[in-house]
């Protein structure tokens, strides 16, 4: 990745309102959840850090640095511009933001979506899967800051909606590798984690 020192941070301060528990921690094949996106995340990044605000996750996952945001409750935004923040004290000149349940994105993500902003002369790059786009797994600069620090004052949370504040780009993956044919496959209830495990038992898990 050349030039880029990117910083990665693994998004884990949601509620899990849908899945009645704390998903990160929900075991797949006998792993919690988080694990398994450390483990994808940890080789594409020089630093990587864990968005979490609640002390436990310091304990639970000691393998990955816990950082807490500003605005607990407030969405993947405020891990986002925590992430940035650490990345300028720190001299790194990216950020790589990961979903916590999403345990089979591509080992190469992080490097398509370097590769979509050193030829596009958009702010930051977000990954997608033909139509649908993944917007945690992006690519941000740290210029993207400023932007996104005055976007949060006036109320943004929306991940969809940081896009009329930054132009995006977009690093388009293949559909395999994943449950049902989506490499970012998340896993938002307890039935998408019984889908999960259904696919790595059925032998189809992508490399």
């Amino acid at each position: 990745m050349s030039f880029f020192r990117i910083l990665g941070v693994i998004l884990a301060g949601g509620a899990s309102r849908r899945f009645g528990a704390d998903k990160s921690s929900a075991l797949l094949a006998g792993r919690p959840l988080l694990e398994w996106v450390a483990e994808r995340a940890r080789p594409q990044v020089e630093v990587l850090l864990l968005n979490a605000n609640d002390e436990k996750f310091g304990e639970e996952s000691a393998n990955v640095e816990r950082l807490a945001d500003n605005a607990p409750g407030e969405g993947p935004l405020a891990g986002i511009l925590a992430a940035l923040a650490q990345a300028d004290r720190r001299g790194f000149s990216h950020v790589a933001s990961f979903a916590c349940d999403t345990p089979f994105f591509p080992h190469d993500t992080v490097a398509r979506l370097a590769e979509a902003l050193r030829s596009s002369k958009a702010d930051y790059a977000v990954a997608s899967c033909g139509a649908t786009a993944h917007r945690i797994f992006a690519l941000w600069p740290h210029a993207c800051r400023a932007h996104l620090e005055s976007a949060f004052a006036e109320g943004v949370r929306s991940m969809r909606k940081v896009e009329h504040w930054l132009e995006p780009t977009w690093a388009d993956f293949a559909p395999e590798g994943g449950h049902g044919g989506d490499p970012f496959f998340n896993i938002n209830t307890r039935a998408d984690l019984e889908a999960a495990e259904r696919w790595l038992v059925s032998g189809c898990r992508g490399s």
